[in-house]
């Protein structure tokens, strides 16, 4: 396992950064070379998102799995996500249309990723995390790697294409802060990122628009 140091800025930094006067909305091209298990990457608008930038030095908070849903025509992402759970409801594991991923209320900025793998683990990658939409899996407010009853949202890709035999982050892992998870480590984006699994990240355009 290849431990990454995490820098812990000052409290008082991350609640004054990313005032902003203005929104940025992720521009979201659906391609025709898309493949089931590709991977896409947001940052979000929230705190929890400046910490996880912050402590990882990376442009993303969150990642998701694209599924294709013949039924619809669309591109779908099965991701694992806090707080956006109905009222009263636990936060789960969910599958939602890729523009509600990249809704301008979620994400302010966006990359698309490929794993290098051939399709066929890719695709069972993708059932693994469908299964677990279906399941209701509740997210891993934790953030704890040895219990896969509950599941964040690096966690879920993670455990989806080790299932098929292969680690998506080589082994890469950041130390954890205590207030963050329950473990001495975790999987953040740019584990997946920085890994070499990928054969490439492309960046979604951004448009600016008022708040």
């Amino acid at each position: 396992m290849r431990l990454r140091s995490v820098h812990i800025p000052l409290m008082l930094a991350l609640l004054l950064t990313n005032c902003h006067k203005q929104r940025t909305a992720v521009e979201v091209t659906v391609r025709e070379d898309f493949r089931e298990g590709d991977l896409v990457f947001r940052c979000g608008i929230g705190a929890e998102s400046r910490m996880v930038t912050m402590f990882s030095n990376s442009a993303y908070s969150h990642i998701g799995i694209l599924r294709f849903d013949s039924a619809h025509s669309q591109w779908q992402v099965i991701h694992a996500v806090p707080g956006e759970a109905t009222k009263g409801q636990p936060d789960r594991v969910k599958c939602e249309p890729i523009t509600d991923f990249f809704h301008p209320d979620r994400a302010k900025r966006g990359a698309w990723a490929r794993v290098n793998c051939p399709d066929s683990i890719a695709t069972a990658a993708t059932r693994y995390a469908r299964q677990k939409a279906l399941q209701g899996v509740e997210f891993d407010h934790d953030y704890t790697l040895a219990d896969t009853n509950r599941l964040y949202c690096t966690e879920l890709i993670y455990q989806g294409y080790l299932h098929q035999g292969l680690d998506v982050t080589n082994g890469l892992r950041h130390g954890a802060l205590s207030f963050f998870c329950k473990d001495s480590v975790t999987i953040f984006p740019s584990d997946i990122i920085g890994s070499g699994r990928l054969l490439f990240i492309t960046p979604f355009n951004n448009n600016q628009s008022d708040d």
